[in-house]
């Protein structure tokens, strides 16, 4: 039976909001985690930027500079209710489909995840060139699995058998031909990065937030419960447990 994802991305999202900013947030790859990596990637120039599906609104704090204006859009209540409790926007409530911004108004768009749950994707790239000035920026991160190092690896897979399924997405970008879609759009990709970062669970709280995180349609409660169980006697035999998360950086031009 085919995911509603519409329906799954809400009741996700309104059950555990800011879980996957949490997750994300912790996570280490020697000074930096994801947000602040992507941060890395705009320009100091930009001054109108936008980041798309933000979430809990931990982008937003990573991109604020002088003379800036730094827009957090997305379509989860429970998310925005988050992230404005930890910054002051501003925020706006919409789909990543149609973007209330007029054309040519923004130098750049950060997204963290939000191409792989913002549906139809092709739809949501026609609206992200539709509102950047020529010459500026999208800049997004999604998941990978390239070069993630066999220890880690066999730690996921552990996960994963347990949960009898794997993190899921609408769009799976890893596998989507992003060149191809991106240049569609006249939009020039001019960096593809790969990096590994690493969530440890020290003691139940944690383990239950990582899956608390994870996008598993598939999944009863019962087998997410597992899960957790399964990370918390792991860190009673080796004292922590060290999930990989990988991440692929694009950045692209108008």
């Amino acid at each position: 039976m085919a995911t509603d994802w519409r329906s799954y991305l809400q009741d996700h999202h309104a059950a555990h909001p800011g879980a996957v900013q949490e997750v994300l947030t912790r996570v280490r790859s020697g000074d930096h985690n994801p947000y602040r990596w992507l941060a890395r990637a705009v320009p100091p120039s930009a001054h109108r930027v936008l980041d798309l599906a933000c979430g809990g609104g931990a982008m937003l704090r990573e991109l604020q500079a002088e003379r800036r204006t730094v827009v957090g859009l997305d379509l989860s209540a429970a998310e925005l209710a988050v992230a404005r409790s930890h910054s002051e926007g501003p925020f706006v409530r919409a789909d990543g489909v149609r973007l209330p911004f007029a054309d040519g108004s923004l130098d750049v768009v950060t997204s963290v995840l939000g191409l792989l749950v913002i549906q139809p994707l092709d739809r949501a790239i026609h609206e992200i060139t539709r509102v950047l000035r020529p010459g500026g920026a999208l800049a997004v991160l999604a998941p990978s699995v390239w070069l993630m190092p066999p220890r880690e690896l066999a730690e996921v897979t552990r996960l994963t058998r347990v949960l009898r399924t794997r993190p899921q997405f609408p769009n799976p970008v890893e596998r989507t031909g992003v060149k191809a879609l991106l240049a569609w759009h006249q939009l020039r990709r001019v960096e593809d990065k790969r990096e590994v970062y690493f969530y440890t669970v020290q003691d139940e709280q944690d383990a239950a937030r990582l899956v608390e995180a994870l996008y598993l349609p598939g999944a009863t409660d019962r087998r997410r419960d597992l899960a957790v169980e399964h990370l918390v006697h792991r860190v009673r035999k080796q004292g922590s447990v060290r999930i990989a998360v990988g991440m692929r950086r694009v950045v692209a031009i108008k």
